[in-house]
């Protein structure tokens, strides 16, 4: 017996193995999930930038764009203006204008997802239609993403000249917050209550700024790889159907998961 339950076991580590070693990946239909995750990642990422924008809530322009609460009075006349300068511009250019700002990011965000749903899609009769459907759609994609690439570059710069008086010392900024927060120092009509409120609105201006700065980063980063993530999944979809065909004509499972799955048992 237990020479029989040993022959068992043999055999069925040996189908295992054999299983293990005849497992191929179909390279096409890899390609074809790497394509689909990138997609959802970055229409997920373009998703947050936008509406991360609707989430800054700036101090009023007369409040922060003074020189007192800039903290100016130690600079010459000529940096004075120029600082103030950019601190206007940053309220005209990008405060008073953050919800349109936000949709071109929220729209590539919902079309990048949309190209994802499609992809992931199981074979239908109609697949070399399908296909190319999504290599249109990812043509017209490439020209969406690249027309808002080419405006917030100049909105970053908007926002950089912005912080520049300010950027200098935020550690100091933030702890002084923490410190007027906890003691209250900011209510009152004293002196000392007028320059923590100065140091509250300095401290508010700084945050919108830094949101507004961080958002354009990730969408901004977001747009240039979804951008060339068009443009390499319209390359594939060409090669799909011409010399880069699937062997699969209906794939169960996801086989970027069998394949790690396999690599992690060898």
């Amino acid at each position: 017996m237990v020479e029989v339950a040993g022959l068992l076991s043999s055999g069925d580590s040996d189908a295992d193995h054999g299983e293990e070693q005849a497992f191929s990946p179909d390279w096409p239909t890899v390609a074809a999930e790497i394509a689909t995750m990138t997609l959802a990642i970055l229409g997920l990422l373009l998703l947050l930038a936008g509406l991360g924008f609707w989430t800054v809530h700036p101090p009023g322009e007369p409040e922060l764009c003074q020189i007192d609460t800039l903290g100016l009075q130690n600079l010459t006349l000529a940096r004075q203006r120029s600082d103030l300068a950019a601190c206007h511009g940053l309220y005209k250019v990008v405060f008073t204008a953050l919800g349109v700002i936000s949709w071109p990011f929220i729209l590539c965000g919902f079309f990048a997802l949309l190209i994802a749903w499609m992809l992931s899609r199981r074979a239908t009769p109609n697949k070399c239609r399908r296909v190319t459907c999504i290599a249109v759609l990812e043509v017209i994609g490439t020209v969406i993403v690249w027309f808002p690439s080419l405006l917030f570059p100049s909105l970053s710069l908007a926002v950089a000249a912005g912080m520049a008086p300010i950027h200098a010392y935020f550690i100091s900024i933030t702890a002084g917050h923490i410190v007027i927060s906890v003691s209250g120092a900011d209510s009152g009509n004293s002196t000392a209550n007028k320059a923590a409120h100065m140091y509250q609105v300095l401290y508010e201006g700084y945050c919108a700024a830094s949101r507004v700065e961080l958002c354009l980063s990730i969408g901004g980063v977001a747009l240039l790889l979804l951008f060339w993530c068009f443009v390499a999944d319209i390359l594939r979809i060409i090669a799909s159907l011409t010399c880069w065909r699937s062997k699969l004509e209906d794939p169960r499972g996801f086989q970027l998961w069998q394949m790690l799955q396999h690599w992690r048992r060898r």
